[in-house]
């Protein structure tokens, strides 16, 4: 198996996944957005795509998933892993939201790229998933200058920070 892409899950598409699966026990019909977050959490592995969720929602899950829906959220809880701030982070956080981006936008599209496993193996991620479409265009019609920002900070860092790269911000259908 190759290397897999990894995805970063933002909580649009946790919340639809929990939606999905709800409306599946109940045998609603689920609309687009459920269908998308269901079928890349349940297909990433087949697919090679490595799954991760901040460290927030991480602890939201086990607060209140637990209660609510306990075999789900354990369920869910096996197919991914968590993605922690690694060094950098803040400061490319900072950088995100100066440029308009909210602050809860800004710290997932930071971890994305300054964002590491349990083990500090791996630095940052291929792609955010989300399901919020104006931040998928805001970071489409940004990316060159953060691409630039990056570059120009990654070349005074020490490895592996210099190699970070920017994620792709893609809506859920879009990598399933």
């Amino acid at each position: 198996m190759s290397d897999p892409m990894r995805l970063l899950l933002d909580k649009s598409v946790v919340r639809r996944y929990f939606e999905g699966v709800a409306a599946l026990a109940r045998g609603l019909t689920l609309t687009a957005e459920e269908q998308h977050a269901v079928l890349l959490v349940h297909l990433a592995h087949q697919r090679e795509r490595r799954l991760f969720l901040p460290i927030e929602a991480y602890h939201l899950l086990m607060a209140h998933g637990r209660q609510i829906a306990p075999a789900e959220t354990l369920m869910f809880l096996k197919r991914v892993d968590i993605l922690y701030p690694a060094r950098y982070f803040k400061r490319w956080a900072r950088r995100v939201r100066a440029r308009t981006f909210t602050p809860e936008d800004a710290k997932v599209l930071a971890l994305g790229t300054f964002g590491t496993d349990e083990r500090g193996e791996l630095l940052g991620v291929h792609a955010v998933v989300t399901h919020d479409q104006p931040m998928v265009r805001k970071w489409e019609r940004e990316q060159v200058w953060f691409g630039q920002r990056l570059r120009e900070m990654a070349r005074q860092l020490d490895a592996p920070y210099a190699s970070a790269i920017l994620p792709e911000v893609r809506s859920p259908r879009d990598v399933t």
